[in-house]
Formats: C-alpha cells, sequence, structure tokens
C-alpha cells in the first residue's frame, strides 16, 4: 500500500510539472521533434518511391490507349470516304487533323520511352505507330487516290500497332506492380519503428492535452461561472439593465446622500397580447427597446434604470424639480409609442408611468428605497386604472388614497374571516316581459359607514391572493340565500356567482362548488359560475378541463363583460359556456351609436347559433331596453331593473313585483 501510494504522490508531482508552463513546453518541443523526426523519414519513403515511380508515371499508358483511339479515328474517316466513295474538304480536314494528332502522340510517346523504359514491346509499337503516320503522310499528298486500298492499309498497320501497345502497356502495368511490391516490402520493414514512434507521441500527446484541457478549460470555466454569477446577481440577462437588486441598493444609496430623488414606475401596457400575438422573441425585442429608451434617459442625468421584472422597470434621478421630472416622463411616453418594426409589422406600444418625489413627499415611508418603491407602485397603479398610457404624480390626493388603500388592505383579511364582506343580489330579467328569472351575487364591503364598492376592494384581494377566500365565502353565501328562499317560497331562482382567474388555476375550485352545493342543496342547474372576459389565463389547458369538470357537475358557465378584454369567437368556442353577458360599456352606447348597435346585433346573432344565452348588462334606460329587445336580447340586468342590494331586500322586492303584476291582472281581466 505504501509503494503505491508512493507511486501515486510521484505521479502527481509528475502531472504537475508537466500542467506547468515550463512542463507544457517542454512536452510541445518534444512533440514537434518526434514529429519532426517522423516527417523526414517519410519524407525520404516518399521520395523513395517517387524514384521507383518515375518510370511508370501514368502518362506512357494514358497515351497508349489514346494512341489507339487516334488509329481508330483516322480508320473511321478512311472508311466513311471510301463508303461514300468521295474524300470530301471535311473528310480530308478531320483526316488530316487525326494523323497530325497521332503523329504528336507518337513523337511524345517515344521521348518518354527514351527516358528509361526500354521494352521490346514498345519499341515496336512506336514502329507501328510511325508506319500508320507514313501511310496517311502519303494519302493526304497524293490526294486520297485509293480510298480503298488506304482503309486496308491502315487496317492491317491499326492492328500491328494495337497489339503491341496492349502488350507494351501490359508489361508497364507488371513492371508497376513488381515496383509497388518492393515499395511494400520497404514500407513493413519499417512499420515496427514507425509503430513504436507513433504509440509514444500519441501517449504524450494526450496525457499533454489532457493537462492542458484541464488546466486551460478549468480555469476558463471559472473565470466565466464567476463573471456569470457576478453578472446575474446584480443585472438582467435580457436588456443587460441592473436587476431589482442592484437597483435598491442604488435607490437607497441615492435617498442618503441627494438631498431630493426621483423614482419612476413603468410599465409595459398590455405586454400578454405583444407576446401572445407576435410570439415571445417580438416580447424580447420590445423589452430591449423600453430599456434602451429608459437608459437613455438615465444616463444624462447620472440616474440608474432598471427591469424590476417581467414588463415592469423603474428609473431613480437624482431630481428634485417636477416640471423637468415631467418633461422626461413625456419624452418617454413619445418615445415608447414610436411604432417598432417586427418582421413587417408594426408594433404599436405604450406604457404607463408612475412617480414620485422624495422631497415632496412626508410621509416616513419615503426615507427608504422600499417605501420610495410602495408610493411610486400606487401612483403607477393610477395611471393603469385611468386608462394607461399617461403619468401620475404621487402628490397629497394620491397620498390619501394610498393611506386608505393600505389600511383596506390589513382590514381585509380580518373582514372575510369575520363575514363583513356580504354577497349583494342584484335581479336578472327577461327583457320581455320584466319577470325575474335568477339573480347575480355581487361582493360588497361595508366599512365605516359607506358600502365598498368591488372595484376598491377586489383588487387589493387580487394581488394579496385573498380574492380566493371572497369568492368561496359568496359562493357559499349566495347558494345557501338562494335555496332557502326558493324552499320557502316555492321560486326556483337561479343565482350566478363570479370566478376570479385565480380559481382557474386550481381544482380546489370544483371541490369548493361541490361542497356549496351539497351544503345548500341548491339544484347543480341553478348556480351559473361567471368567467371575465378580461381574464388572463396563463394555461389555457389547465382552465379548461376544470371548466369541463364545472359543468360536469351541472352547473352553467357565463362569459361575464364579453366586448371588455380579449373578444375573440375562438374564446367562445373554448370555453364551452352557456351564456354571454354582454358588458355595459357597449350598452351605454347603443342609444347613440349605429356602430355599437350593430356590434350587438352581430354578437347576438353569434351567440345564438352557437346556442348561447345573451343577457345585457348595465341597462339603465328604458330606451336602451327597448334597443336590447328589438335586437334580439332576451335577458337583461341593470339599474333599470334593479341595484345590488342585501339579500332580504332584493328578494322581497321580488314578492311586490309578484303583487304589482297580480294587481294588474285583475284590474285588466275586470275590465
Amino acid at each position: 500500500m505504501a509503494s503505491v501510494a508512493k507511486k501515486g504522490m510521484h505521479l502527481n508531482k509528475m502531472l504537475d510539472v508537466l500542467a506547468s508552463r515550463a512542463g507544457l513546453l517542454s512536452v510541445a518541443a518534444l512533440l514537434f521533434g518526434m514529429s519532426l523526426a517522423t516527417a523526414l523519414y517519410l519524407q525520404n519513403v516518399v521520395d523513395q518511391i517517387d524514384a521507383d515511380q518515375a518510370h511508370f508515371k501514368d502518362a506512357q499508358i494514358r497515351n497508349g490507349y489514346v494512341a489507339i483511339s487516334d488509329i481508330n479515328r483516322l480508320v473511321f474517316v478512311a472508311q466513311n470516304a471510301a463508303q461514300s466513295d468521295e474524300m470530301t474538304p471535311e473528310l480530308a480536314a478531320d483526316f488530316a487533323n487525326a494523323a497530325d494528332i497521332l503523329w504528336v502522340r507518337t513523337d511524345n510517346f517515344a521521348t518518354v520511352r527514351d527516358r528509361g523504359a526500354y521494352y521490346a514491346s514498345g519499341d515496336e509499337s512506336i514502329a507501328a505507330l510511325s508506319w500508320i503516320v507514313d501511310i496517311a503522310d502519303q494519302a493526304l499528298a497524293e490526294g486520297f487516290p485509293d480510298r480503298r486500298k488506304l482503309v486496308t492499309d491502315l487496317l492491317d498497320a491499326g492492328e500491328v500497332a494495337r497489339v503491341n501497345l496492349v502488350m507494351f502497356l501490359d508489361e508497364l502495368r507488371r513492371a508497376g506492380d513488381l515496383v509497388l511490391d518492393q515499395q511494400l516490402s520497404i514500407v513493413r520493414k519499417q512499420q515496427l519503428l514507425m509503430l513504436f514512434a507513433l504509440t509514444g507521441l500519441t501517449s504524450i500527446g494526450i496525457i499533454a492535452l489532457s493537462l492542458l484541457r484541464r488546466e486551460v478549460l478549468g480555469r476558463r470555466a471559472r473565470e466565466e461561472a464567476e463573471q456569470r454569477v457576478e453578472f446575474l446577481a446584480f443585472f438582467d440577462p435580457l436588456t443587460e439593465l441592473p436587476n431589482r437588486v442592484q437597483f435598491q441598493d442604488r435607490l437607497d444609496e441615492m435617498l442618503t446622500s441627494r438631498s431630493s430623488t426621483a423614482l419612476l414606475f413603468i410599465d409595459l401596457d398590455e405586454f400578454k397580447i405583444v407576446n401572445d400575438t407576435y410570439g415571445h422573441a417580438a416580447g424580447d425585442l420590445v423589452l430591449q427597446r423600453i430599456a434602451s429608451i429608459i437608459s437613455g434617459h438615465a444616463a444624462p442625468h447620472r440616474g440608474v434604470a432598471s427591469r424590476l421584472s417581467g414588463d415592469e422597470f423603474a428609473l431613480a434621478l437624482p431630481i428634485g424639480d417636477l416640471d423637468k421630472l415631467l418633461g422626461i416622463c413625456e419624452a418617454i411616453l413619445s418615445e415608447v409609442r414610436m411604432p417598432l418594426e417586427y418582421e413587417d409589422q408594426r408594433l404599436e406600444l405604450s406604457v404607463s408611468i408612475g412617480l414620485a418625489v422624495s422631497s415632496q413627499l412626508q410621509i416616513e415611508e419615503v426615507t427608504t428605497g422600499e417605501g420610495l418603491s410602495r408610493v411610486t407602485d400606487f401612483a403607477l397603479y393610477a395611471s393603469k386604472r385611468n386608462g394607461r398610457n399617461r403619468v401620475t404624480v404621487y402628490d397629497h390626493a394620491l397620498e390619501a388614497q394610498f393611506r386608505e388603500r393600505r389600511a383596506m388592505l390589513d382590514e381585509l383579511p380580518e373582514a372575510i374571516l369575520s363575514g363583513k364582506i356580504e354577497a349583494y343580489l342584484q335581479p336578472k330579467v327577461y327583457l320581455e316581459d320584466g319577470s325575474t328569472f335568477g339573480f347575480e351575487a355581487l361582493a360588497r364591503w361595508p366599512r365605516d359607514g359607506r358600502v365598498v364598492s368591488p372595484v376598491e376592494f377586489i383588487s387589493l384581494a387580487e394581488e394579496s391572493g385573498q380574492v380566493v377566500d371572497i369568492d368561496r365565502h359568496i359562493l357559499r353565501r349566495a347558494t345557501q340565500v338562494i335555496q332557502d328562499w326558493n324552499e320557502l317560497h316555492g321560486t326556483d331562482f337561479s343565482v350566478s356567482v363570479n370566478l376570479s382567474a385565480i380559481n382557474l388555476g386550481s381544482r380546489r375550485i370544483v371541490e369548493w362548488v361541490e361542497q356549496a352545493l351539497w351544503a345548500s342543496e341548491l339544484p347543480p342547474r341553478n348556480l351559473t359560475l361567471e368567467i371575465t372576459e378580461t381574464t388572463e389565463l396563463r394555461e389555457w389547458g389547465p382552465a379548461s378541463e376544470i371548466i369541463r369538470d364545472l359543468r360536469n357537475l351541472g352547473c352553467k358557465i357565463a362569459i361575464d363583460d364579453f366586448g371588455s378584454g380579449y373578444s375573440s369567437l375562438a374564446y367562445l368556442l373554448s370555453m364551452q359556456a352557456d351564456e354571454l353577458k354582454i358588458d355595459k360599456s357597449l350598452m351605454d352606447k347603443v342609444e347613440t351609436s349605429q356602430e355599437a348597435r350593430m356590434l350587438l346585433a352581430s354578437v347576438t346573432e353569434i351567440a345564438r347559433n352557437l346556442d348561447l344565452n345573451v343577457t345585457a348588462e348595465g341597462i339603465e334606460t328604458q330606451q336602451q331596453n327597448l334597443i336590447a329587445r328589438q335586437i334580439g336580447v332576451a335577458q337583461g340586468q341593470g339599474y333599470l331593473f334593479g341595484k345590488p342590494l342585501p339579500p332580504a331586500d332584493a328578494l322581497g322586492a321580488t314578492l311586490t313585483d309578484e303583487l304589482a303584476m297580480e294587481s294588474v291582472a285583475i284590474k285588466s281581466a275586470a275590465r
């Protein structure tokens, strides 16, 4: 064992020496010397082979076979003249040309022979060729007096020449084989020496190259890995901008060392549409362009730009002048709006910007990068909420909203847990007679003496992930309330419940719906699950399976707010819905816009062909009601028929409506 260890130590030392620069140079010199010696030896062998084969160049063999072809050509011309009994000028020219070529071939053949290839058959071949040339020259000189005799003479001489040429060429081949055998013997004698030399060279080369490869590639890999890790730790690989980690550090430094720091959050509008329509390559190009624009405004002011996440960027500037900052924001908006060419397509882009300046804010949060980021993000949210493609400055008005929003976010978990989030009901009616057939359950939050609209708190719940709990609470409450009313009054009202897109990412929603139906005993046919048409689904495959399972429970599926987002026929087909709800934004325009009425009619016709029930949302006037009925919309919902109310009030109103309808019927009968 000690001997083996000692040998291993010696081997490691040797490898260490070879891996050094001096070792590599030594190995390289040794390989070069051995290669040079081998090359010189092989060159000597090659020179000997060249000397032995000098007399057997393929020129002789080639000349022999070509000469036979020339003889055949000469005879062929003479035969044509004999058969036609006329030597035309064209035939005479061909004959003379063939004779000249054969003469040149004979002369070259004799010259090659005289250089060392002395064979009797070679002399006889040259003599026969010369005989044919003489016959041809004589015929040319005499003007071809006897063409038949010419053919006979040429055939006789040609046969002699062919026989001798074949014999001569065969002797040359045999001589060449003999030379090759001799050369092969020489090569075999040197084979063992060459084998040892090449084996040594190969072994040394493998060792040297392995050591060199291990050393060079190992060092290069370490350097590249270190550079890559360092880059990824502080930069975004796509845009090469500082990432969130480095940006936050730089922002904290600016807040500490500068009297005023401005922070811009820049979010690309509708970026998902770009990816879905043109592909991720186009999306990457868009992100790189936005990064270039933003970094172009950072450098002149010694600011720092960053890509924070997918399509969200940030720009920190040591500037306190609000007018100057607004000018920079407008410049960014303008530059982004310039069309981007991509594969013969013009991409129309826009961004939303949130702006906050540390020196103009009094709240404590802005003393840190995290705090300033929080209020800037709220300004960005306001820009997107107010129509996008704009800049919003975080000021005192937004500060009040921000504080209110934070308070709501803090209270939301307890409100959900304690049941303070209530399920209000809004009636859904048949437009033909205004009778109520069901209700939509809408989340409302009574807080501080007012009812908070879902517009205010649902987005908070989505951001915090608590919207799932709200949906589950409303689902259980609405199904129970409707079923209790139906059992008490013998009615058969249905109820619609909204589902957030987050629910379609998990199969838990199927279990929750099944549990709500079991607990309330509401027939599944009386439950409609509304999926907002503006919902952005990352994975449509799993979502479609969840929708299929919900339908298998017996529930109905409705596409809510159709016309306000990603409207498409493909969406209608893939959803396999039962009901299509026209968004209020379209109904608001039907009284004044012919285009809106045409669009409503088209959507209604398409829905009818797909066997979908159509419900018009947001009907607030009798004129809207009349237009919807004339177009063929069967169902409606809106303030004209009833606002969202607590369940007791909303359901109680149906009793009043029934009494009123009975009274009208009695009076009509009396008349």
